[in-house]
């Protein structure tokens, strides 16, 4: 939780003071110059002829008392930024400035231009898609940059605020995260404050985390800032008949399970018919491991259409309002629910594979258990899936009386039927495509299951 520290309002003379030495920053100091448009860091980055070309290699050479002046431009940066005490690293220089000049510059707190790299200075953990680590703490001063795709387990997903004097200013902060898919107590998805450190004049959006989904810390300030449409990233754990945990996961408006369905009874506790020897029109599930071992608890279970859907009718309906054999208060997802998932996935880049919104398998995708392919498919270096946290296995098929595609393929029912008594919809992933599928397949086949929860 915040200190009183961070409810100030500082007050109107306070913001103009403080913006007046921003304006009147002298650069007695050391200069580095950094340009993405540099061929390397062998320059020696005393003009912007000469730039570096990564914001570290300009960093380091900014020594203890420094201001490393960066260029509007991309840079994706391979580990987390360092700025240590004395050190300012300042973005939003134009492409077009020479020499030393360092007059012309735009700051992206005060426009919209966000996602333009020939307007701002942008620092991301990958281009698309989401790192595996912070993009920068900062124990000085940073300042006029966008910093996006950063994630973390503990604290702090785009920038960690630290130390006394610790300063992030006119500053966007977005897209990153901080999530702990094991005890989800991460915290402040876009920005961590501790020590006295100072955040102004920025913007945090559309991060998330476990808690203090947009700014987070322990002592600090927060000043003139706006915090918006950040969001957590999970809603809760749901427990099902058979009493077994499964964790969530928040996806635009929609909270689903991020774990495979694996209950033996229905809501009501009948228990459902385990079937073997063959696919059939009973209602039932298909156990892999007969002695439910701990494949079942990773893998879950796999259901015919019937048990799913527990005697109520196919729906098109968004949401569908099927309980069938979720727990209380969740429901199967219609075909419809699918799709409003999957293009909230497709209007965010950070969802996406090389540059394509149909890209977007590999979000969903879990970072274990799937067999190698290439370029942006499921399987392709698994290491990289899971942006989303839906954290989909691989369970395979049931049909025609054996189990197959393990390790292949994760296939999920809907509570929609498809054009004929038979067939009912299922969304599903496969190895090698990099896209989220649908078909229309037989009711007795056995699938995988996740549910959604009400409202």
């Amino acid at each position: 939780m915040f200190s009183e520290k961070y409810r100030k309002i500082e007050r109107r003379s306070i913001f103009l003071s403080l913006l007046l030495l921003f304006l009147m920053q002298s650069f007695a100091q050391t200069s580095v110059f950094v340009s993405a448009a540099a061929a390397d860091d062998s320059g020696d980055g005393t003009t912007w002829e000469t730039a570096k070309k990564t914001i570290a290699a300009g960093i380091t050479a900014a020594g203890t008392d420094g201001t490393v002046c960066v260029k509007a431009g991309s840079y994706v940066v391979s580990a987390q930024l360092n700025i240590p005490i004395g050190v300012r690293v300042q973005g939003g220089y134009r492409q077009s400035s020479t020499g030393t000049d360092t007059t012309q510059r735009r700051l992206p707190g005060v426009n919209s231009h966000w996602t333009d790299n020939a307007w701002c200075t942008i620092i991301s953990g990958k281009e698309y898609g989401i790192a595996s680590y912070r993009i920068a703490t900062v124990h000085g001063l940073l300042e006029g940059c966008v910093i996006r795709a950063g994630s973390v387990q503990d604290y702090g997903g785009g920038v960690l605020i630290d130390g006394e004097g610790a300063t992030v200013r006119y500053c966007v902060v977005k897209e990153c995260e901080a999530i702990n898919d094991y005890e989800n107590n991460a915290e402040g998805g876009g920005v961590y404050i501790r020590n006295n450190g100072t955040l102004i004049n920025s913007v945090v959006t559309e991060c998330r985390a476990d808690n203090g989904v947009g700014v987070a810390g322990e002592d600090g300030y927060l000043i003139n800032n706006t915090i918006t449409r950040n969001y957590p990233s999970h809603c809760g754990y749901v427990v099902d008949v058979d009493g077994n945990y499964y964790n969530t996961v928040l996806i635009g408006t929609q909270c689903w399970m991020k774990e495979n369905l694996r209950t033996t009874h229905y809501p009501d506790s009948t228990a459902i018919t385990h079937l073997t020897g063959g696919t059939s029109n009973t209602y039932g599930a298909y156990y892999k491991n007969t002695d439910l071992s701990d494949a079942y608890v990773q893998y879950g279970l796999l259901y015919n259409w019937l048990a799913v859907m527990h005697g109520e009718a196919s729906t098109t309906a968004v949401p569908s309002a099927v309980q069938g054999i979720c727990p209380d208060g969740w429901h199967v997802p219609s075909n419809g629910e699918w799709t409003q998932m999957e293009n909230f996935l497709k209007n965010q880049r950070r969802y996406w594979c090389n540059n394509n919104s149909n890209n977007i398998g590999k979000s969903l995708a879990a970072k274990t258990g799937w067999n190698g392919s290439n370029d942006c498919s499921v399987g392709s270096t698994p290491s990289t899936n899971n942006a989303t946290r839906f954290s989909a296995l691989p369970a395979g098929r049931y049909v025609d009386n054996s189990f197959s595609n393990l390790g292949l393929e994760a296939l999920f029912w809907t509570a929609t039927q498809n054009n004929n008594d038979n067939t009912a919809y299922m969304r599903y992933l496969s190895s090698g495509n990099a896209t989220l599928l649908s078909n229309g397949y037989n009711k007795r086949n056995g699938y995988s299951v996740r549910c959604v929860k009400n409202n």
